[in-house]
């Protein structure tokens, strides 16, 4: 089959292209998106030109925008907050940073603070990234420093940063954290149990939580074990997909979003990657549910 007349469906729109099916689902019920039409339908499951599909993200990919004169010539250690980031790129609001951190994981520079009136850039940061971010075409990733190792174990009183932290509660950077608290999406996340100020750096405190604070989360969002909990047997996708006898992980994640597979709904555990490779976020099954449906499977007449 060519290039051009290959077909996808949304699951592997979803981990081709960065979006959600819940976007896409969206795209579609609206005539004026321009999202493609579906070529081929099987049962539940639409499929769209592949070459439509990658015209469509590369025409909404951002381009590049020149910005005024001043700004460059500004104090560019000034920090901004998300608001005024947003008027300095052309933004209307919020909602499209917001979008970023959501969609594009490590598209958007992380905040140099994020201090107890949420994040705050440097307008140096900005500018860097305005300047020299990818244009129209396939999306690409800006460079993130990598997220520290924490140990859950440590001095439980030891105050950890907003990487730390991002690290422990499985996010895959430190943006992405921050992005997440400041739209209030981590609601077992108490306020902060102090801030501290870099010597000799303008701006405002950073944001601290007790270890202690941060791994208590943690258990109760999933993302480690309960204490004293033994280790489970997780599989992720591809390995369900080889249980259960589908072709690769994709065919696995179709049909599970179609509703084919209702005793695997509610994955046992969510991981997040770190780096830009791969699906933003892992799902994980008990082997046992797996092997479970597997055999009801095998024994229906």
């Amino acid at each position: 089959m060519s290039q051009a007349a290959r077909l996808v469906d949304t699951a592997q729109i979803v981990a081709e292209f960065g979006t959600s099916k819940s976007r896409v689902s969206e795209w579609s019920s609206d005539p004026s998106s321009g999202f493609p039409p579906v070529a081929r339908t099987e049962g539940r499951k639409q499929y769209r030109r592949h070459d439509q599909v990658a015209a469509f993200f590369a025409e909404r990919a951002p381009k590049q925008r020149t910005l005024p004169a001043a700004v460059p010539e500004a104090d560019q250690d000034e920090l901004l907050n998300k608001r005024e980031v947003s008027k300095l790129l052309g933004y209307t609001s919020t909602a499209t940073i917001d979008a970023y951190f959501r969609d594009r994981p490590d598209y958007f520079p992380p905040p140099d603070h994020d201090g107890v009136d949420g994040p705050h850039w440097r307008r140096g940061t900005i500018v860097t990234w305005a300047t020299s971010r990818p244009g129209k075409g396939r999306r690409g990733s800006a460079a993130s420093a990598p997220l520290p190792e924490v140990s859950a174990d440590g001095d439980p009183d030891e105050l950890l940063g907003t990487a730390e932290v991002a690290a422990l509660l499985g996010y895959g950077s430190a943006a992405s954290f921050s992005s997440a608290l400041s739209q209030g999406r981590i609601p077992e996340l108490p306020k902060p149990d102090g801030t501290t100020k870099k010597e000799g750096v303008r701006g405002r405190p950073s944001n601290k939580w007790r270890r202690a604070t941060v791994v208590a989360v943690a258990r109760q969002r999933g993302v480690l074990p309960t204490a004293g909990e033994e280790p489970e047997d997780l599989v992720g996708a591809e390995e369900a997909a080889r249980i259960l006898g589908y072709k690769d992980a994709d065919s696995f994640l179709s049909a599970l979003g179609h509703g084919y597979l209702p005793g695997l709904d509610e994955p046992d555990r969510l991981e997040y990657r770190r780096g830009s490779a791969g699906r933003p976020r892992q799902q994980r099954w008990r082997r046992s549910r797996v092997q479970e449906l597997a055999s009801r499977r095998s024994s229906a007449p």
